[in-house]
C-alpha cells in the first residue's frame, strides 16, 4: 500500500503510496531485495524490452478449378454429373421410342433405331404419324358378319338388295358340270352397288361387308374383284384396304404401282364391288 520512513529527528513519516514515487526513486528502492517485489510493478518497462509480436501469416485457401473457356450450359455437360444426366435422358428417349412403337403398332427396331440417331425427334415423329393396324378383317363367319353389320344390311325390295349373289343349282349329271359352272362363275362377279343413304359407311360396315379386301393374299373368289370408291371429288379403283380407323381408311390403288391413298369415311358417296375387267 505504501512506504513509511523513519525520520532523523525521530518518529515516522506518513505512509506514501508507491504510485507517488518517481521512476528513478522506484529503481533505487528496487535495489533492496525486500522492496523489489513491491516496486517493480510500478517501474515502466522500456519499449525495447517488450517481446516482438508474432508475424501474421496469410495463407491462401484452396479454390475449385473452373473449366477452361466460356462458362455456358453446354460446358456443364462435360462434367461427370452432366454426362450421367445426358445418359439417363438418352435411355429415356429409347424407352419412349419403344412405347410409341407399341402404341402405334410400328416395328420396334425401326422406331428405336431412328430415335437413337435422332433423339427426341424420332419418338415425336412416329407419335404424330398414323398407326398401322393389322391387315385382314376380322376372321369370323359370313353369317355373323352380316348380322353385326346392322345399318349396312339393305332393306327388302331395295335396288341394292337385288344385287346379292345367287347360287346355281346342282347339276343333274356329270355331263352338265362344265356348263353349270360358267353361270356360277359369272354370278360370283356380279356387280354390287352400295349407296350412301341406303347404307351407313362406318368402320364396322367396311370391315364386315369387305372383309376379303383386308387380306394381303386374296382368295381365289376375290382375287379378280376390285373396289370402286366414289367421292364428290374423286373416283378410286382399289384392290385392297390396307388399314382403317374410325374416321378414315387407306386403300391400295389397282394402277399406279399400288399407291396407298387416304379416303375419309365421311366423303364416300358410293362403293361398287365388280370384276377388274368390268368397265361398266
Amino acid at each position: 500500500e505504501g512506504v513509511v520512513f523513519r525520520l532523523d529527528s525521530g518518529g515516522f513519516s506518513e505512509r506514501i503510496s508507491w504510485g507517488k514515487f518517481s521512476d528513478p526513486t522506484l529503481e533505487l528502492l528496487a535495489r533492496d531485495p525486500k522492496l523489489r517485489p513491491f516496486a517493480e510493478p510500478f517501474i515502466p518497462v522500456p519499449p525495447d524490452a517488450r517481446p516482438a509480436p508474432k508475424p501474421v501469416v496469410i495463407r491462401d485457401y484452396p479454390k475449385v478449378e473452373l473449366p477452361e473457356g466460356g462458362t455456358s450450359i453446354f460446358s456443364s455437360l462435360t462434367s461427370p454429373i452432366g454426362l450421367f444426366i445426358v445418359g439417363l435422358l438418352y435411355l429415356a428417349n429409347l424407352l419412349a421410342a419403344y412405347e410409341v412403337a407399341v402404341y402405334r403398332n410400328r416395328p420396334a427396331g425401326m422406331v428405336c433405331g431412328l430415335s437413337a440417331v435422332l433423339p427426341l425427334v424420332g419418338p415425336i415423329a412416329f407419335l404424330l404419324s398414323p398407326g398401322l393396324e393389322e391387315a385382314g378383317g376380322p376372321a369370323v363367319e359370313e353369317e355373323a358378319l352380316e348380322a353385326e353389320a346392322g345399318p349396312g344390311v339393305p332393306e327388302a325390295g331395295s335396288g341394292a338388295g337385288a344385287t346379292s349373289r345367287q347360287v346355281a343349282p346342282a347339276p343333274a349329271s356329270g355331263l352338265r358340270v362344265a356348263a353349270s359352272t360358267r353361270p356360277a362363275k359369272a354370278a360370283t362377279y356380279e356387280k354390287k352397288v352400295y349407296n350412301r343413304g341406303e347404307y351407313t359407311f362406318n368402320r364396322r360396315f367396311i370391315e364386315t361387308q369387305f372383309s376379303g379386301f383386308f387380306r394381303v393374299v386374296p382368295t381365289d373368289a376375290e382375287k379378280d374383284l376390285v373396289l370402286v370408291i366414289k367421292t364428290p371429288k374423286q373416283e378410286y379403283v382399289a384392290r385392297r384396304i390396307s388399314r382403317i380407323s374410325a374416321t378414315e381408311m387407306y386403300i391400295q390403288l389397282l394402277q399406279a404401282g399400288g399407291k396407298e391413298v387416304r379416303v375419309g369415311l365421311g366423303e364416300i358417296a358410293q362403293i361398287i364391288v365388280r370384276h377388274k375387267d368390268d368397265k361398266s
